[in-house]
């Protein structure tokens, strides 16, 4: 009877401790799409493994006491200096402290890998951020004129030869018309140029001068933006359309 009620106690402990943990997990934290801070719940899970560990540690350590008392008193009874009971009492104990490490291993592991989930949620969220920031940054930095709304090639054969004239180099032609990069992003780049100045130095004001004084359109790309540009560069021509 008691060894019975030794193990129902040790079981009920075990599952209380688990539901315990289980409410504390970022299980039931928001989900990676949710645009709230993730931070409390990586730090609610750090905590929550912490604990674990050390009631891990402290479980181990109980377990291995009571499995060396129970050596000690097997010997001790075999030369006839302690009870049976003593030695079942002990094993009855050393039995518990098992069932106690069990769980104690299982709350350990379930809240390890809920940490691992909230670290990749946060990493997830950071990057998100990230990409958003520099989509606003570059939306902010981006200068555009449709102008009359057209550009051939004798705009462009045009404009190389007055911006060799005035800086005594070729125009820097990055791309002419539809290229690999333009195909994986999705955009349509056929009857378009791109030229390879940063829009604010002063080859690239020059360019944005000479296109809207001639009413030829333009984009100015002071920096990246995911999916549309890869860098800072002037496009002429109308916007690439999407595939």
């Amino acid at each position: 009877m008691t060894k019975w009620r030794s193990r129902e106690t040790g079981s009920r402990s075990a599952r209380a401790f688990l539901g315990v943990l289980l409410l504390l997990s970022p299980l039931h934290a928001q989900s990676p799409s949710s645009s709230a801070p993730l931070v409390p719940e990586l730090q609610r899970a750090e905590a929550n493994w912490a604990h674990a560990s050390t009631a891990l540690r402290a479980a181990e350590e109980e377990a291995q006491k009571a499995e060396e008392k129970v050596e000690r008193l097997r010997a001790l009874y075999a030369r006839g200096l302690v009870a049976r009971r003593d030695v079942e009492w002990a094993e009855l104990e050393a039995q518990t402290a098992r069932a106690r490490l069990a769980a104690a291993q299982e709350v350990e592991r379930l809240a390890r890998e809920a940490l691992a989930r909230a670290r990749e949620y946060a990493e997830r969220a950071a990057e998100r951020e990230r990409q958003q920031h520099r989509v606003a940054r570059a939306l902010v930095r981006v200068a555009r004129s449709y102008g009359q709304g057209r550009f051939t090639m004798s705009d462009l054969a045009a404009l190389m030869r007055a911006y060799e004239r005035r800086f005594g180099l070729p125009l820097p032609i990055s791309a002419f018309g539809q290229t690999p990069t333009h195909h994986r992003l999705g955009l349509d780049h056929r009857g378009r140029v791109d030229i390879a100045l940063h829009p604010e130095s002063e080859q690239g004001r020059w360019v944005i001068e000479y296109l809207a004084q001639r009413g030829i359109p333009y984009i100015a790309f002071s920096d990246e933006i995911p999916g549309s540009s890869t860098g800072a560069h002037i496009h002429i021509g109308l916007p690439s359309l999407r595939k």
